[in-house]
């Protein structure tokens, strides 16, 4: 009998490294459905998948700057990110040692980061996949 897969064994790797301490992640996934219609027939034919996006935000708190350094993450120069490579991102259980999501072809959108008097710096990492499965 497998355990709950649980936020408190969760980590986040991206290219087979974890680059922070992640309090959240957030993943979306959205399969595109487009009407066929049939001339002569009110109901539709048939809702075809016509397209496939999948994304994650990461809310987190420490960063390990020289493995972001390392895979392209957190560049103040803009061509960079034009050529930025495509990673893979993983959502880990720590406990039972394997991976539960995987995101393919992931890039880095950009992210914010806030902090106030009495709390810890908080940052938002924002990425875009092309493929998912998992979970």
């Amino acid at each position: 009998m497998s355990q709950v897969f649980t936020g408190s064994k969760a980590s986040l790797k991206l290219q087979g490294q974890k680059v922070a301490f992640v309090g959240s992640i957030n993943i979306t996934q959205e399969l595109t459905l487009t009407d066929i219609d049939i001339l002569d027939q009110l109901e539709i034919g048939e809702a075809a998948e016509t397209g496939f996006k999948c994304n994650f935000t990461a809310n987190l708190f420490k960063i390990d700057a020289n493995s972001a350094i390392s895979l392209g993450l957190e560049t103040t120069n803009i061509s960079d990110f034009l050529s930025q490579g495509e990673l893979t991102m993983e959502v880990y259980d720590s406990v039972e040692d394997k991976v539960q999501y995987t995101m393919n072809r992931v890039k880095w959108e950009g992210g914010t980061g806030s902090v106030d008097a009495r709390g810890v710096w908080q940052g938002v990492w924002n990425f875009k996949g092309v493929t998912a499965y998992g979970l």
